[in-house]
């Protein structure tokens, strides 16, 4: 009676795990500061001089590119691993998805200060943007601060040590 139960019992679960997509591929695709293409971002640099790295010095309109490979289409749910000196203003940016001049997304967002102090850039969290729908193949992602009117050209934006594209729902 017992070993007949938990038979059953696997089984339902196994079931529930097929209807529900669990078990399945997981597609995530992840940006590192070391793989960004600094050309349009004066002044970011890749920091420190070894691992976890992160991208920083950021200031003014500088905007950090990565060629990213959309391997399945689908809606990717975008998320920054990030840090920001403690009792400092919130901080807007963009991010810009691009795959043709038909296909492309902008994003924005407002994050918030994760240090102890104003001197304090160590303390990293994950940050989920929001998400877009993208087709399979070569895409340019780009993030630029959104500073407004309010900018006096001195403040810094954020620390990037990751940006993570999750595939969320298939096509």
């Amino acid at each position: 009676m017992k070993k007949s139960m938990v038979c059953l019992l696997a089984a339902g679960l196994l079931l529930i795990m097929a209807l529900t997509g669990c078990g399945g591929k997981k597609v995530e695709v992840k940006l590192l500061p070391e793989k960004a293409h600094l050309g349009f971002a004066d002044g970011v640099v890749v920091e420190p001089d070894k691992p976890p790295y992160n991208l920083g010095g950021w200031r003014g309109d500088s905007e950090p590119m990565w060629k990213v490979e959309i391997p399945q289409a689908g809606m990717y749910k975008v998320s920054l691993e990030y840090s920001r000196p403690g009792q400092t203003d919130k901080a807007k940016g963009i991010i810009s998805l691009d795959h043709d001049k038909y296909d492309s997304h902008e994003l924005n967002f407002t994050v918030r200060s994760t240090g102890k102090n104003d001197r304090d850039w160590s303390v990293y969290q994950i940050h989920e943007i929001g998400g877009a729908y993208l087709e399979a193949g070569t895409w340019q992602l780009s993030i630029k601060p959104n500073w407004g009117d309010a900018y006096s050209g001195v403040d810094y934006f954020i620390n990037l040590r990751s940006v993570t594209l999750k595939l969320e729902k298939e096509k």
